[in-house]
């Protein structure tokens, strides 16, 4: 099992690459903490399979209010990424955040201090019977100090994907890493980039270089990988 500062940082790293504030994900990160310890399969006083309780990092009541969104969008439920990936479509629609007059892709944007931030999400997110908690905030506190500013390049995704166009021709091809193949329709583009950014949070890097420079390129793609 991941530690609790592996799994905080990987939700800092997904979501700040996806346009949230340090402010806000240390907030969400605070209210993670006191909802599930920032453990993604968590049931609620740990009576597993309890679909009326809570569940996952931040605890949706009843369980299936995640879980079977999760199924019916192919994600499986116990993934930190996925629970991150409800948050996001919770943001898209504006749900489950029920403030006056702050939308929940407002807070998301917001560089009020992680505390400020913090107890918003308890009472217009989490809406306990008592919102008076303040270890959320001295907890939201701790994130922001520990993860601000750090390289946020996420763990286990593919850093070497990118589309390459040789100087003087018209065919892109798109590069895994490991070897190359030419788009034959726009729309292979567009559905690639379209998966690339769902998972990077940022378009798939374009290159353009000489022909030579894709020669070697090509050269070392077919090559066998030692290992």
């Amino acid at each position: 099992m991941a530690t609790q500062l592996e799994t905080a940082t990987q939700i800092w790293t997904y979501l700040v690459n996806r346009g949230w504030t340090q402010e806000s994900v240390a907030a969400v990160l605070g209210n993670m903490q006191s909802e599930s310890g920032i453990i993604a399969d968590r049931w609620e006083s740990d009576n597993v399979g309890n679909m009326s309780g809570g569940y996952g990092l931040v605890q949706w009541t009843p369980a299936t209010k995640y879980i079977d969104w999760a199924k019916q969008n192919g994600l499986v439920y116990q993934d930190v990424i996925s629970q991150c990936k409800r948050i996001e479509w919770e943001v898209e629609n504006n749900v489950q955040f029920a403030h006056p007059s702050m939308s929940f892709r407002a807070f998301t944007q917001s560089t009020q201090t992680p505390e400020v931030l913090a107890d918003i999400f308890i009472r217009y997110y989490e809406r306990p019977l008592n919102p008076n908690q303040p270890a959320r905030q001295t907890q939201a506190r701790y994130w922001y100090n520990k993860l601000k500013n750090q390289i946020t390049t996420q763990k286990g995704e593919t850093t070497m994907q990118c589309f390459f166009k040789p100087d003087g021709e018209n065919t892109v091809y798109y590069f895994d890493g490991k070897g190359l193949t030419g788009i034959v329709n726009p729309d292979e583009k567009n559905i690639l980039n379209t998966i690339y950014k769902e998972n990077n949070g940022k378009d798939m890097p374009y290159i353009s270089r000489s022909d030579a420079w894709f020669t070697r390129l090509k050269d070392v793609s077919k090559r066998t990988i030692l290992k």
